[in-house]
Protein backbone atom coordinates (compact mmCIF):
# COMPACT_ATOMS: atom_id res chain seq x y z
CA UNK A 1 0.00 0.00 0.00
CA UNK A 2 2.97 2.52 0.96
CA UNK A 3 4.28 2.28 -2.19
CA UNK A 4 1.27 3.81 -4.09
CA UNK A 5 1.39 6.56 -1.56
CA UNK A 6 3.07 9.43 -3.26
CA UNK A 7 4.61 12.63 -1.23
CA UNK A 8 4.84 16.67 -2.12
CA UNK A 9 7.17 18.76 0.30
CA UNK A 10 6.24 22.55 -0.49
CA UNK A 11 7.90 25.07 1.11
CA UNK A 12 5.36 27.67 0.35
CA UNK A 13 3.87 28.92 4.13
CA UNK A 14 0.29 28.76 2.53
CA UNK A 15 1.13 24.95 1.68
CA UNK A 16 -1.49 23.86 4.22
CA UNK A 17 -3.79 26.47 3.00
CA UNK A 18 -3.93 24.96 0.41
CA UNK A 19 -4.41 21.44 0.73
CA UNK A 20 -7.44 22.39 2.78
CA UNK A 21 -8.70 24.43 -0.50
CA UNK A 22 -8.70 21.05 -1.85
CA UNK A 23 -10.97 20.23 0.30
CA UNK A 24 -13.50 22.30 0.35
CA UNK A 25 -13.51 22.41 -3.13
CA UNK A 26 -14.33 18.41 -3.06
CA UNK A 27 -17.22 18.80 -1.22
CA UNK A 28 -18.55 21.63 -2.66
CA UNK A 29 -17.26 25.30 -0.35
CA UNK A 30 -15.60 28.26 -1.38
CA UNK A 31 -11.77 28.33 -0.44
CA UNK A 32 -10.93 29.23 2.85
CA UNK A 33 -10.07 32.87 3.33
CA UNK A 34 -7.12 32.60 5.84
CA UNK A 35 -4.56 29.24 7.00
CA UNK A 36 -7.00 29.81 10.19
CA UNK A 37 -9.28 27.65 8.25
CA UNK A 38 -6.89 24.68 8.11
CA UNK A 39 -5.57 22.66 11.58
CA UNK A 40 -2.58 24.46 13.28
CA UNK A 41 -1.06 24.48 17.14
CA UNK A 42 -1.54 26.83 19.41
CA UNK A 43 1.48 29.34 19.35
CA UNK A 44 2.77 27.87 16.08
CA UNK A 45 5.65 29.77 15.14
CA UNK A 46 7.14 30.04 11.76
CA UNK A 47 5.55 27.66 9.30
CA UNK A 48 8.52 25.70 7.76
CA UNK A 49 6.76 23.87 5.41
CA UNK A 50 3.88 20.93 4.44
CA UNK A 51 4.25 17.13 3.35
CA UNK A 52 1.20 16.37 1.50
CA UNK A 53 0.27 12.23 0.20
CA UNK A 54 -1.26 11.37 -2.32
CA UNK A 55 -2.67 8.39 -3.84
CA UNK A 56 -3.70 8.35 -7.63
CA UNK A 57 -3.67 11.79 -7.66
CA UNK A 58 -6.39 11.68 -4.39
CA UNK A 59 -5.18 13.56 -1.12
CA UNK A 60 -5.15 11.64 1.62
CA UNK A 61 -3.75 14.16 4.06
CA UNK A 62 -1.17 16.83 5.21
CA UNK A 63 1.47 17.31 7.91
CA UNK A 64 2.88 20.75 8.27
CA UNK A 65 6.05 22.14 10.50
CA UNK A 66 6.43 25.03 12.42
CA UNK A 67 9.01 26.30 14.87
CA UNK A 68 12.37 27.91 14.13
CA UNK A 69 14.11 25.16 12.67
CA UNK A 70 16.25 25.31 15.85
CA UNK A 71 15.84 23.27 19.23
CA UNK A 72 12.46 21.86 18.50
CA UNK A 73 9.77 21.84 15.67
CA UNK A 74 6.39 21.24 15.76
CA UNK A 75 4.57 18.52 12.74
CA UNK A 76 0.55 18.96 12.94
CA UNK A 77 -1.24 16.49 10.72
CA UNK A 78 -5.01 16.70 8.96
CA UNK A 79 -6.83 13.98 6.86
CA UNK A 80 -8.35 15.32 4.46
CA UNK A 81 -11.69 13.03 4.97
CA UNK A 82 -11.48 13.98 8.67
CA UNK A 83 -11.76 17.88 7.48
CA UNK A 84 -14.45 17.25 5.12
CA UNK A 85 -16.60 15.37 7.72
CA UNK A 86 -16.46 18.45 9.54
CA UNK A 87 -17.33 20.93 6.87
CA UNK A 88 -20.34 18.78 6.18
CA UNK A 89 -21.51 18.10 9.37
CA UNK A 90 -20.07 21.29 11.37
CA UNK A 91 -18.04 19.32 13.78
CA UNK A 92 -15.08 16.25 13.09
CA UNK A 93 -17.47 13.98 15.37
CA UNK A 94 -16.93 10.64 16.39
CA UNK A 95 -13.97 9.15 14.58
CA UNK A 96 -15.62 6.84 11.88
CA UNK A 97 -12.36 4.59 11.77
CA UNK A 98 -8.60 5.21 9.95
CA UNK A 99 -7.74 3.14 7.33
CA UNK A 100 -5.21 1.56 6.08
CA UNK A 101 -4.33 3.76 3.07
CA UNK A 102 -4.37 7.14 5.73
CA UNK A 103 -2.18 5.04 8.60
CA UNK A 104 0.51 4.55 5.90
CA UNK A 105 0.48 7.61 4.41
CA UNK A 106 0.50 9.41 7.76
CA UNK A 107 3.65 7.46 8.79
CA UNK A 108 5.49 8.57 5.70
CA UNK A 109 4.71 11.86 5.91
CA UNK A 110 5.78 12.62 9.74
CA UNK A 111 9.03 10.33 8.55
CA UNK A 112 9.55 12.99 5.49
CA UNK A 113 8.72 15.52 7.92
CA UNK A 114 11.14 14.44 10.57
CA UNK A 115 14.14 14.31 7.85
CA UNK A 116 13.54 17.91 7.05
CA UNK A 117 13.28 18.97 10.59
CA UNK A 118 16.77 17.44 10.87
CA UNK A 119 17.73 19.24 7.77
CA UNK A 120 16.66 22.47 9.08
CA UNK A 121 19.05 21.89 11.94
CA UNK A 122 16.39 20.80 14.69
CA UNK A 123 16.87 18.29 17.41
CA UNK A 124 13.38 17.31 18.60
CA UNK A 125 9.90 17.03 16.37
CA UNK A 126 6.92 17.26 18.39
CA UNK A 127 2.91 16.43 17.99
CA UNK A 128 0.24 15.03 19.13
CA UNK A 129 -2.78 13.01 18.18
CA UNK A 130 -4.44 9.93 19.35
CA UNK A 131 -2.30 6.59 20.49
CA UNK A 132 -4.32 4.39 18.59
CA UNK A 133 -4.85 6.44 15.56
CA UNK A 134 -2.01 7.42 12.26
CA UNK A 135 -0.12 9.97 14.98
CA UNK A 136 0.02 7.37 17.43
CA UNK A 137 1.08 4.48 14.39
CA UNK A 138 3.49 7.06 13.23
CA UNK A 139 5.54 7.56 16.85
CA UNK A 140 5.75 3.99 16.95
CA UNK A 141 6.89 3.84 13.28
CA UNK A 142 9.85 6.38 14.11
CA UNK A 143 10.45 4.94 17.67
CA UNK A 144 8.91 8.73 19.23
CA UNK A 145 8.11 9.03 22.97
CA UNK A 146 4.80 9.81 24.63
CA UNK A 147 5.75 12.66 26.83
CA UNK A 148 2.12 13.11 28.26
CA UNK A 149 -1.50 12.50 28.41
CA UNK A 150 -3.73 15.75 27.30
CA UNK A 151 -6.97 14.39 26.10
CA UNK A 152 -9.60 11.38 26.09
CA UNK A 153 -11.98 9.98 23.85
CA UNK A 154 -14.85 8.34 25.78
CA UNK A 155 -17.43 5.95 24.30
CA UNK A 156 -20.42 4.14 24.53
CA UNK A 157 -23.12 1.87 22.04
CA UNK A 158 -26.58 3.84 23.57
CA UNK A 159 -27.89 0.28 21.43
CA UNK A 160 -26.28 -2.18 24.55
CA UNK A 161 -26.52 0.63 27.38
CA UNK A 162 -28.20 -0.02 30.43
CA UNK A 163 -28.43 2.58 32.97
CA UNK A 164 -26.06 2.41 35.86
CA UNK A 165 -27.24 1.66 39.51
CA UNK A 166 -26.23 4.50 42.09
CA UNK A 167 -26.82 7.90 40.47
CA UNK A 168 -28.69 10.38 41.45
CA UNK A 169 -32.65 11.17 40.22
CA UNK A 170 -32.66 14.42 38.44
CA UNK A 171 -34.63 16.42 36.35
CA UNK A 172 -33.91 17.77 32.79
CA UNK A 173 -35.95 18.37 29.53
CA UNK A 174 -34.74 18.22 25.99
CA UNK A 175 -33.59 20.88 24.06
CA UNK A 176 -35.82 22.70 21.10
CA UNK A 177 -35.01 20.79 18.13
CA UNK A 178 -32.95 21.11 15.54
CA UNK A 179 -30.62 21.18 18.91
CA UNK A 180 -30.08 17.82 20.37
CA UNK A 181 -29.85 17.61 24.24
CA UNK A 182 -30.55 18.08 27.69
CA UNK A 183 -30.88 20.78 30.03
CA UNK A 184 -31.48 20.92 33.76
CA UNK A 185 -29.95 20.73 37.34
CA UNK A 186 -27.34 23.89 36.28
CA UNK A 187 -26.17 21.57 33.35
CA UNK A 188 -26.98 21.86 29.78
CA UNK A 189 -25.83 19.29 27.46
CA UNK A 190 -25.62 18.86 23.45
CA UNK A 191 -24.68 16.66 21.45
CA UNK A 192 -23.95 16.38 17.51
CA UNK A 193 -25.59 13.72 15.86
CA UNK A 194 -24.17 13.02 11.75
CA UNK A 195 -26.05 9.34 10.18
CA UNK A 196 -24.66 6.61 13.13
CA UNK A 197 -22.74 8.79 14.90
CA UNK A 198 -22.78 11.10 17.81
CA UNK A 199 -20.05 13.31 18.88
CA UNK A 200 -19.52 15.66 22.14
CA UNK A 201 -16.65 17.80 23.03
CA UNK A 202 -17.01 18.46 26.82
CA UNK A 203 -15.44 22.01 26.26
CA UNK A 204 -17.98 23.40 23.72
CA UNK A 205 -21.33 21.14 24.64
CA UNK A 206 -20.99 20.91 28.09
CA UNK A 207 -21.75 24.19 30.07
CA UNK A 208 -22.16 22.76 34.23
CA UNK A 209 -20.35 24.94 36.14
CA UNK A 210 -20.23 23.82 39.83
CA UNK A 211 -21.86 20.92 38.92
CA UNK A 212 -20.95 17.53 41.21
CA UNK A 213 -19.38 14.82 39.00
CA UNK A 214 -22.53 12.25 39.88
CA UNK A 215 -25.43 14.50 38.47
CA UNK A 216 -23.37 15.41 35.44
CA UNK A 217 -23.03 11.89 35.35
CA UNK A 218 -26.80 11.25 35.53
CA UNK A 219 -27.28 13.70 32.92
CA UNK A 220 -24.87 12.05 30.55
CA UNK A 221 -26.78 8.99 30.91
CA UNK A 222 -30.13 11.07 30.58
CA UNK A 223 -28.29 12.07 27.23
CA UNK A 224 -26.97 8.68 26.26
CA UNK A 225 -30.69 7.28 27.16
CA UNK A 226 -32.54 10.03 25.51
CA UNK A 227 -29.98 8.39 22.08
CA UNK A 228 -31.02 5.09 22.44
CA UNK A 229 -34.71 6.00 22.99
CA UNK A 230 -34.85 8.80 19.73
CA UNK A 231 -31.99 8.31 17.56
CA UNK A 232 -32.13 4.10 17.38
CA UNK A 233 -30.01 4.29 14.55
CA UNK A 234 -26.95 5.66 16.41
CA UNK A 235 -24.24 2.85 17.18
CA UNK A 236 -22.05 5.24 18.97
CA UNK A 237 -21.90 8.24 21.13
CA UNK A 238 -18.01 9.57 21.43
CA UNK A 239 -16.94 12.42 24.43
CA UNK A 240 -13.82 14.54 23.78
CA UNK A 241 -12.54 15.55 27.43
CA UNK A 242 -9.42 17.06 27.91
CA UNK A 243 -7.61 18.61 30.82
CA UNK A 244 -8.43 21.70 31.73
CA UNK A 245 -12.24 20.56 31.37
CA UNK A 246 -15.20 21.83 33.98
CA UNK A 247 -12.83 21.59 36.93
CA UNK A 248 -12.53 17.62 36.15
CA UNK A 249 -16.30 17.02 36.80
CA UNK A 250 -16.65 15.96 33.29
CA UNK A 251 -13.67 12.99 33.72
CA UNK A 252 -15.14 12.21 36.85
CA UNK A 253 -18.56 12.10 35.63
CA UNK A 254 -18.23 10.04 32.27
CA UNK A 255 -17.40 6.46 34.02
CA UNK A 256 -20.60 7.38 36.47
CA UNK A 257 -22.88 6.72 33.38
CA UNK A 258 -21.22 3.50 31.43
CA UNK A 259 -18.27 5.14 29.20
CA UNK A 260 -15.23 4.00 28.56
CA UNK A 261 -12.12 5.64 27.50
CA UNK A 262 -11.65 4.61 23.57
CA UNK A 263 -8.39 6.93 22.56
CA UNK A 264 -6.19 8.60 24.84
CA UNK A 265 -4.83 12.04 22.89
CA UNK A 266 -1.11 12.09 23.51
CA UNK A 267 1.68 14.36 22.94
CA UNK A 268 5.12 13.10 21.62
CA UNK A 269 8.38 13.65 20.82
CA UNK A 270 10.97 12.28 18.34
CA UNK A 271 14.83 13.42 18.83
CA UNK A 272 16.32 14.27 15.82
CA UNK A 273 20.32 14.26 16.99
Amino acid sequence: MKHDISLEWDSDPRADLRAATEVYAAVGLPAPTASADAATPADPGHRIGTVRARRDGRLLGWVSLYGNGEAGVTAQGERADRLARRLVHGSYGANPGVTTEERAAFVSMYRRAAERARAGGASMLHWSGTDTGPEGDAARALGARATGEIARIWTVDPRGWWAPGGLPAIRVRTLSPPLVGLIGEGAELTVDVADDLAYLNAGEAITAPGVAPDILGALVAALVDLLRRERPDVRELAVFEFDGDTEGAVRLALPLAGLRIAHRVVDFELPLT
